[in-house]
């Protein structure tokens, strides 16, 4: 039976941490089957039609825009790195795309369709922006511990 493990990734200082995780447990493993996922919000398309305001906000947009392109690019490096430390190309994918309901759920529903029973979720307790993403880890654990096995990087 395939091992999907499924890695929310949040470019955070834990992430790196989830990686050597999945290298350290499941590399020797021929039928893990590894994906990188991030939700992100799209950014808007902006009519300008010549008002200088609306222009500076679509300098705004192309920015974001840009930090999304970086983001992936980083994501790309990550699956790099897990192939680099073991993993065949085709074990190790990545899934990159705009929020459908929120990070919790958009987790919730992959696992639930039956496409992911391995979840690693990292968290750095600790510091404020932390303490919202734990709860993230409580939902996804709270709606998912009897169906999937998941596991908490610290």
């Amino acid at each position: 039976m395939a091992m999907k493990i499924l890695i929310p990734w949040n470019f955070g200082p834990n992430d790196e941490k989830s990686i050597k995780f999945a290298v350290n447990h499941y590399k020797e493993n021929p039928d893990a089957q590894i994906t990188l996922f991030h939700v992100f919000s799209p950014v808007p398309e902006i009519d300008t039609r010549n008002n200088p305001i609306m222009e500076k906000l679509n300098r705004e947009t192309l920015y974001l825009r840009h930090r999304q392109h970086e983001e992936k690019e980083a994501m790309e490096e990550a699956r790099r790195d897990l192939i680099q430390s073991g993993f065949k190309g085709d074990q190790v994918d990545i899934l990159f795309k705009p929020v459908r309901h929120d990070v919790a759920e958009d987790i919730i529903r992959l696992v639930r369709k039956g496409e992911y029973n391995r979840v690693i979720l990292n968290r750095n307790p600790g510091n404020i922006v932390n303490y919202f993403s734990r709860s993230i880890s409580k939902r996804v654990i709270r709606k998912l511990e009897k169906q999937t096995q998941i596991h908490i990087v610290n």
